[in-house]
């Protein structure tokens, strides 16, 4: 872990390091967290993996499997 002091420039912007543009790629997600500021890479997820991690038999499971899910 590294800690850097940066400053805004005049327009407000912060000017990021190469190579922590380039491990961050061209998209970010800002958390504004009140008392500081995260920046996390934005990726792409494959959900085509977990496709056939789950068998589901009849529709009624899936309404169940599905309302496990978004009760968590």
């Amino acid at each position: 872990m590294e800690i850097m002091v940066k400053r805004f420039d005049p327009q407000g912007r912060l000017l990021l390091p190469k190579e922590i543009r380039e491990r961050l790629g061209e998209e970010v997600i800002i958390v504004d967290l009140g008392d500081r500021v995260e920046i996390l890479p934005r990726k792409k997820v494959d959900l085509t993996r977990f496709f056939d991690s789950v068998e589901i038999e009849e529709l009624k499971e899936w309404e169940e499997l599905k309302g496990e899910l978004w009760s968590e």
